[in-house]
């Protein structure tokens, strides 16, 4: 059964599972990546090293881009018994098993909103965060990923840079008009691109 949904403007006890919650948030609003280093268990950060360094940086400059509104955001720790755990690719193993999932929502704009899922287990007094540790394969894939969101960059970089008026007066005028879905949908209509460059396209063209 879940634990019970909490808003973090109240005080949470620092042996329950939603004060990691509290940590976590701390640490992304202040794009402290030694801060978030600290919420993994000791054994999951034994797991890191100059081979492994690039999947747990993936992992965190993915959440460090967050922002989550401090007093809004809410938690849900479910127990994990019985459940398989994630990742099952057969490419990272667990140091330790984690005992709970520990789910953190917030909004990210009018129409839309985030989830992040901690797996965390409670060591003595505190909680931590449990990561798996990479086999080689698993920090190869990562390299992928990150050599396609490059090509992606690059891509949206150069449609930005040779959209011309009026069409681009016209997506930006929609985008300030607080009609970004309007936007990506004349731009994809108009350009051909797939619906993920739409998007990113007028994100770099109006940031929200």
């Amino acid at each position: 059964m879940s634990l019970p949904l909490v808003c973090h403007a109240q005080a949470v006890a620092p042996n329950q599972p939603e004060a990691l919650a509290k940590l976590f948030v701390d640490a992304v609003n202040s794009k402290s990546a030694a801060s978030r280093l600290a919420l993994l268990h000791p054994k999951s950060r034994a797991c890191i090293n100059a081979q492994t360094q690039p999947y747990y940086d993936w992992i965190f400059s993915r959440q460090l881009k967050h922002v989550i509104p401090a007093a809004k955001y809410k938690v849900t720790a479910e127990p994990l018994a019985g459940k398989q755990l994630l990742p099952s690719d057969g490419k990272s193993d667990y140091p330790l098993r984690p005992s709970h999932q520990l789910q953190i929502d917030f909004d990210t704009g009018p129409y839309s909103a985030t989830s992040i899922i901690l797996l965390i287990v409670r060591d003595g007094a505190r909680w931590y965060e449990v990561l798996p540790c990479p086999r080689p394969d698993a920090v190869a894939a990562i390299g992928v990923i990150e050599a396609k969101r490059a090509e992606q960059k690059r891509k949206v970089e150069s449609l930005v840079a040779g959209l011309v008026d009026p069409l681009r007066a016209e997506i930006t005028a929609l985008a300030r008009q607080g009609r970004r879905i309007d936007a990506i949908k004349r731009y994809q209509d108009a350009s051909g691109q797939d619906l993920t460059t739409a998007k990113d396209v007028v994100d770099l063209l109006v940031p929200r």
